[in-house]
């Protein structure tokens, strides 16, 4: 984000600071983009971190019932697990599943100082009912597992 920062070098005892300002890329600026936009977009791309955050502790505490004994609860947990990674044994070409949708996002709008579009964002609200859904799903038919 734009705004004014410091550098500290630290070598021994020595150590020096310099403070210094980030700026907008002026092509940008010249464009239009304004330091709200880059905060619409870091506090976007940051939820967008987070939803992956959420989608890899729901594969995390799938996983391990895939095997389970119970073969209800396996094929309970294979279900949700596919609708996460989408990676059915024996399929060469599938579906994305939901995490690779949600990291795809994140690539889309991290990847340059843009200003974030409603599509992004609309995607985002997408994908989290998505993920929110997957969660219920676990806890109704996986129960403490």
């Amino acid at each position: 984000m734009p705004g004014a920062y410091q550098a500290r070098v630290k070598a021994g005892d020595w150590t020096a600071t310099q403070p210094f300002n980030l700026l907008i890329d002026p092509r940008l600026a010249a464009e239009g983009l304004t330091v709200a936009d880059l905060k619409e977009q870091s506090d976007h791309n940051q939820r967008v971190r987070e939803l992956g955050a959420a989608a890899a502790q729901l594969q995390a505490r799938v996983r391990p019932v895939l095997k389970h004994v119970d073969a209800g609860k396996a094929a309970k947990a294979r279900e949700i697990y596919e609708k996460l990674v989408n990676t059915p044994e024996g399929v060469r070409y599938n579906k994305p599943g939901l995490q690779a949708h949600i990291s795809y996002l994140g690539n889309l709008t991290s990847g340059v100082d843009q200003k974030i579009g409603r599509d992004a964002i609309e995607r985002y609200q997408v994908l989290k009912k998505e993920l929110e859904a997957l969660k219920l799903q676990a806890d109704k038919e996986l129960g403490g597992i």
